[in-house]
């Protein structure tokens, strides 16, 4: 069974969705605490013990596999060996093969959380990268609404005005991937960590 902690309801069939390509037959359960995001966007910093608890509360259940869907939290996830956060995979894949890396973001609290992991992989990997802030947190309250056409809209504006300033794009958060269909015509390739973390992460089973 995988377990997937997510951090809004939305997430639930996005994710579903992802391994149902992958593997038709697996369970799947889905655990939603959107207040761990709320209180890191108010205070400026993550809830350890409440994610320990959701974490204790998953593992009741025995999963398989428990992937942390919410980039914010994924400095919190890597200090659990049996939880992975869904951002590393396509991470580790940038720094690799990419200079200027554009990161976006809508929350403001997953910046530093994304930044710090690339920098920390490319420092193991002696690779030396730019990381170059492509701020889009104006449209976080359209998230919120559940106007997500607006929220894609806006993402993807922000990333053609700053496209001649990178190599590649990285959009931080989960919420973000559907930005992409808004920008076909862009001569710079645009990751999201739901696809490329899904398909890295179900070779873990």
């Amino acid at each position: 069974m995988i377990a997937f902690l997510h951090t809004n309801k939305a997430h639930k069939e996005t994710f579903e969705t992802l391994v149902r390509q992958h593997n038709a037959t697996i369970e799947i359960k889905h655990y939603v605490n959107k207040d761990i995001l709320d209180n890191a966007l108010l205070n400026g910093k993550t809830d350890t013990h409440q994610f320990n608890k959701d974490i204790e509360e998953i593992r009741k259940d025995k999963p398989s596999l428990i992937i942390c869907t919410c980039s914010t939290y994924g400095a919190e996830s890597d200090k659990h060996n049996d939880v992975f956060r869904i951002d590393k995979p396509v991470i580790e894949f940038l720094v690799t093969n990419y200079t200027k890396i554009g990161l976006v973001y809508t929350a403001n609290s997953t910046k530093t959380v994304s930044e710090d992991l690339m920098l920390h992989i490319a420092t193991k990997k002696d690779t030396p990268i730019e990381v170059v802030s492509c701020d889009c947190s104006e449209y976080w309250s359209f998230f919120e609404a559940g106007d997500f056409k607006n929220y894609e809209k806006g993402i993807a504006k922000n990333i053609k005005e700053m496209a001649h300033l990178v190599d590649v794009f990285f959009l931080a958060q989960a919420s973000m991937a559907g930005a992409t269909k808004h920008l076909s015509m862009l001569d710079k390739e645009v990751f999201t960590s739901p696809e490329f973390g899904i398909k890295a992460l179900l070779k873990n089973i």
